[in-house]
């Protein structure tokens, strides 16, 4: 209907949520949505403008709608990137890759609403209480999902872990 598309906005990230809303409502096990150009190395202000601008409604859109449906119960939404952005406004007014912090949204299936894990120093630079790695998000994802994370598969006759077995989940996540 056309108050959906309204409500998502007319953007190609607004018209993937409605998608990703529509393919969850039908059962499919796995949707991914994207947005991109965080990459700031130069001009971070404006672009964070127009990209948070753009996300934030579809995505807060989706969210609620998971959750009137009842689909937010059995569906774990994660938000990351592959890296952190520099606390620093570099020379062309950018903001570098930092890989020693960064943020991590998860929501629904497993997930303890509300939760909030790890602390950084007063500059966003260093970890300084409870770090956690991708181990650890990886057996938070599968636990969160009802996967038993320190089972095996096996690929051609090779045993291997579903997760690293030197990692467990992140339990204050969990409910």
């Amino acid at each position: 209907p056309a108050a959906d598309h309204e409500r998502y906005g007319s953007h190609d990230f607004g018209r993937h949520c409605l998608l990703a809303r529509r393919l969850i409502e039908q059962g499919v096990t796995f949707v991914q949505v994207t947005h991109s150009n965080y990459d700031t190395h130069n001009e971070n202000f404006n672009f964070h403008f127009e990209q948070v601008g753009e996300f934030d409604r579809p995505f807060a859109t989706l969210i609620d709608d998971l959750a009137q449906r009842g689909l937010l119960e059995h569906t774990l939404v994660v938000v990351l990137s592959e890296f952190g952005r520099t606390p620093h406004i570099n020379h062309l007014y950018g903001r570098d890759d930092w890989s020693k912090t960064w943020s991590i949204a998860l929501a629904g299936a497993g997930i303890q609403p509300g939760a909030v894990i790890g602390k950084t120093n007063e500059l966003g630079t260093e970890v300084t209480e409870r770090e956690v790695d991708g181990g650890h998000l990886f057996h938070t994802y599968l636990a969160a999902l009802g996967v038993k994370s320190t089972g095996n598969f096996t690929i051609a006759g090779q045993k291997l872990p579903l997760a690293d077995p030197a990692f467990e989940p992140i339990r204050e996540l969990l409910v």
